[in-house]
């Protein structure tokens, strides 16, 4: 670390000694990068299952007209803890072998899931648990994000890190926003909501004794560490200073507001409203809209990509007419061809705006700069599901959803204009 506390601003390569020569682009050849990789398919899977599960056991135990705002409720309550807690799990990151933080952080949301299966295997009809153990998986990922996204430089290559991001993510959509929700949505349609519940426990238990298969990861922390006050603020100057590392945190906001809140708190409504269809086209929308992720994300590492931070910029506007026809459609097809074509844009963001980010950020600050980056959806998130959930109680979930992707495209467009995002390679 340079003196006075200053974090130098070229990137640190994470380059284990017995990984292969640099210039190879395969993350896969790292054993830890596979380890990594397991472990976060394995956690997304309980995740997935998750999204359908939570909602169904909500819809289940209030009033028709009482479910937008319970589910919204319920979903804003979840990311409400990561607004107060995610910086601290930044500095955590920083401080702690990510390996502990990861296991014991899973670990704790499969208890959640416990909680769960149990309340549904006796059909408790009070609903006060949902808000309480919304407000525990909120504060469980404020300090999974920040390890698990901080240590995959370490993992592998400075030539692998884009790659490694892209399979990365491709694992979590697709187990996350894939398969995950498509097996809970037919888990729960055929099987009910203990079966899902017990499948998700199952599952994130697992994912708890695969992270034991990391390597120890020490952080980087200076000879002489300072207060977490201290080092927190040390973290804040560098993004500030950083107009390129801003701009991505605040495009990461925005789309929280205008695009995942809104699908997360309309996709029951508008499959019981609009489509007039069962539980199980929940689990697959969700995988439609995860589908279009994972097979634009798989087209992205066949070559090096130019003008990657352009790409980033474009993406909020480039998804909003697909989601002014997902909230406009009234027919399951064009739903689903919708959902589909918000895959490239979404996929975009979340591959390249983290691999920009670890590729310029340097390894002391970076758990950090990713409790901020999760900080941003965990803030917005809860704006954009509130307002989605006030404009459906008002006048539905179409309504919502195609002022939130307006908004969403003009703010796009004023991005692009006054970002330095598009000039990063």
């Amino acid at each position: 670390m340079p003196e006075g506390g200053e974090v130098e601003t070229e990137a640190i390569e994470g380059v284990e000694p017995d990984e292969p020569a640099a210039g190879s682009r395969n993350p896969f050849a790292s054993r830890d990068y596979r380890a990594w990789l397991t472990a976060s398919v394995v956690m997304a899977l309980g995740v997935g299952i998750q999204i359908v599960a939570v909602p169904l056991f909500i819809r289940d135990r209030v009033e028709p007209d009482e479910r937008a705002a319970a589910i919204a409720g319920a979903l804003m309550i979840q990311e409400l803890p990561g607004v107060f807690l995610t910086l601290f799990g930044g500095v955590l990151a920083d401080r702690m072998e990510a390996r502990l933080i990861l296991v014991r952080a899973t670990a704790v949301a499969a208890v959640v899931a416990a909680v769960y299966l149990v309340l549904a295997a006796a059909s408790v009809t009070i609903l006060w648990p949902v808000f309480l153990l919304s407000a525990v998986i909120g504060a469980v990922g404020a300090f999974e994000n920040p390890a698990r996204m901080g240590v995959l430089p370490q993992l592998v290559t400075r030539p692998q890190l884009q790659n490694a991001v892209i399979i990365g993510n491709v694992g979590f959509l697709a187990a996350s926003d894939f398969i995950g929700p498509a097996l809970g949505g037919l888990v729960a349609g055929f099987a009910g909501l203990t079966a899902a519940f017990s499948l998700e426990t199952g599952l994130l238990a697992a994912g708890a004794l695969l992270f034991l298969m990391l390597r120890k990861y020490r952080p980087e922390a200076p000879a002489e560490p300072g207060s977490i006050r201290g080092d927190l603020t040390e973290g804040l100057r560098y993004v500030v200073r950083s107009r390129a590392i801003l701009g991505l945190l605040i495009l990461s906001a925005m789309l929280g507001i205008f695009f995942g809140g809104p699908i997360t708190v309309t996709m029951l409504l508008i499959v019981e409203d609009v489509l007039k269809l069962g539980d199980h086209w929940v689990g697959i929308l969700f995988a439609a809209f995860g589908a279009g992720m994972i097979v634009s994300s798989g087209v992205m590492t066949l070559r090096p990509l130019p003008q990657r931070g352009l790409l980033v910029a474009l993406s909020p506007v480039l998804a909003a007419p697909p989601l002014v026809l997902f909230g406009l459609s009234e027919t399951p097809w064009l739903t689903v061809v919708a959902l589909l074509a918000i895959g490239p844009p979404a996929a975009i963001f979340m591959n390249l705006s983290l691999a920009l980010l670890q590729e310029n950020t340097p390894q002391a600050v970076m758990g950090r700069v990713m409790g901020v980056y999760s900080l941003m959806f965990a803030a917005s998130m809860p704006i954009g599901i509130a307002q989605t959930g006030l404009l459906a109680s008002l006048w539905g979930p179409q309504v919502a959803i195609v002022a939130s992707s307006i908004a969403g495209g003009v703010a796009g467009l004023l991005l692009l204009v006054w970002s330095p995002i598009r000039k990063l390679r």
